[in-house]
């Protein structure tokens, strides 16, 4: 193994820190976003959630596309863990107090 590829395989923590700040900002947003929409839509019980499934597994998806260029592995130690599983409740609860919010302004 030469240097090159050995010195490819170290992960600096704080890069892995940021890339993990961006990936909770995102999530935050969008989450917060398509909340609101539901409640727009006047979305109610397992379609509600449905959509919430839909938008957060696409968002993820869509970010590992586009920055991690569907390599998640290079920029995160544990992905699956790291991307789908940590953020999955918090994200669930802003969804959930932006749909209850806004379906009781709108409706």
């Amino acid at each position: 193994m030469g240097s090159q590829e050995y010195y490819a395989d170290v992960k600096a923590q704080e890069s892995i820190q940021l890339n993990k700040k961006i990936l909770m900002y995102i999530q935050d947003g969008t989450s917060l976003g398509f909340g609101c929409g539901a409640g727009i839509l006047q979305l109610e019980g397992l379609r509600g959630f449905g959509f919430f499934a839909a938008s957060y597994l696409a968002v993820i998806g869509i970010f590992v596309g586009w920055f991690c260029k569907f390599k998640p592995a290079k920029y995160y130690q544990s992905p699956i863990q790291e991307i789908l599983v940590d953020s999955l409740f918090r994200e669930l609860a802003g969804f959930v107090m932006a749909w209850t919010f806004v379906h009781a302004l709108v409706g």
